[in-house]
């Protein structure tokens, strides 16, 4: 099934010389045992930072390796990779820190790396009643229960297998280092930068096909500006661009960007975790949004 929307940027704006830019990536490998590897990195002005973490077959966190080292890190071991991961990541290390975006992304990557078994054909077929029942409905604008994907699943028990885009690519000057993706595996990697007042961020979600090509499954772009105030910078204006998208109805949440008018910068994930939610909403673009509350940390 072709993307609803497949216009990824043939290339990333170069850095602005009077900005600072932080990047940074996670690609999942799904291993023969069944557990989940997660290999990530990050890069500013700062320094950088690695993480090699892998996530068994029951979502639980095995192993974890963190350059630089967190102290207390060992307290997520045994954890689900999943909700109230991230609270216990916020009482380890100072959020909007490069070893932060990493830990954070963690349940974000062993989520998306399920987008895989699509692609390798081990999602069931047809999909078990169980399965079916206990499907995220309505939980974001591609997943409503009218929306296109959800009318497909209900009348063939299938599960649609979107084809997106070749990646135009994603090395370079303009990232840090990637290593290439390695077939059936799934890369997440964000930028954020800012220019004084002026931020702008991406996300882009892409799948190495069994032949080497990439290609891309969520891409989207935010741009907002800033206006000081004495309990921290706050949102002026904030356009979202849909870039690649696979359900038609998933472009509609690009509106709940201006949500985030009038709201200042340090109180920005706590507003999407509570008030961007439902059906005008989107999940990857809500992550997105979020990650806008690092703009204090790019100064």
């Amino acid at each position: 099934m072709a993307h609803a929307l497949a216009e990824p940027l043939a290339q990333v704006p170069e850095r602005r010389p009077t900005s600072v830019r932080r990047t940074s990536s996670v690609d999942m490998i799904g291993r023969d045992d069944g557990t989940l590897e997660l290999r990530g990195a990050a890069a500013d002005p700062g320094g950088g930072a690695e993480c090699r973490a892998v996530v068994g077959a029951g979502r639980e966190l095995s192993s974890l390796h963190l350059r630089p080292a967190v102290a207390g890190a060992d307290a997520l071991l045994g954890r689900v990779v999943g909700r109230g991961f991230r609270a216990v990541v916020d009482g380890l290390c100072e959020p909007g820190t490069l070893p932060w975006v990493l830990l954070s992304e963690l349940p974000v990557a062993a989520l998306l790396s399920g987008y895989a078994s699509l692609y390798t054909g081990l999602f069931p077929s047809p999909i078990p009643d169980t399965v079916l029942a206990g499907l995220p409905v309505d939980i974001c604008a591609g997943w409503a229960a009218p929306a296109s994907f959800m009318v497909e699943i209900r009348s063939t028990r299938e599960m649609p297998t979107p084809s997106g885009p070749v990646s135009p690519g994603d090395r370079g000057g303009t990232w840090h280092e990637m290593p290439e993706l390695l077939p059936g595996s799934m890369r997440r990697q964000r930028l954020i930068q800012r220019d004084g007042d002026e931020l702008w961020a991406m996300f882009r979600d892409s799948y190495a096909r069994d032949d080497g090509v990439v290609t891309v499954l969520h891409e989207y772009s935010v741009a907002a500006t800033l206006v000081p105030d004495p309990g921290g910078d706050r949102i002026a204006a904030c356009v979202a661009t849909p870039r690649v998208l696979p359900w038609a109805e998933c472009p509609l949440a690009a509106g709940s960007a201006a949500r985030l008018v009038g709201h200042q910068v340090p109180a920005l994930r706590a507003l999407v975790k509570d008030d961007l939610v439902g059906t005008s909403t989107c999940t990857h673009l809500n992550d997105l949004l979020a990650s806008l509350s690092q703009a204090d940390h790019l100064l």
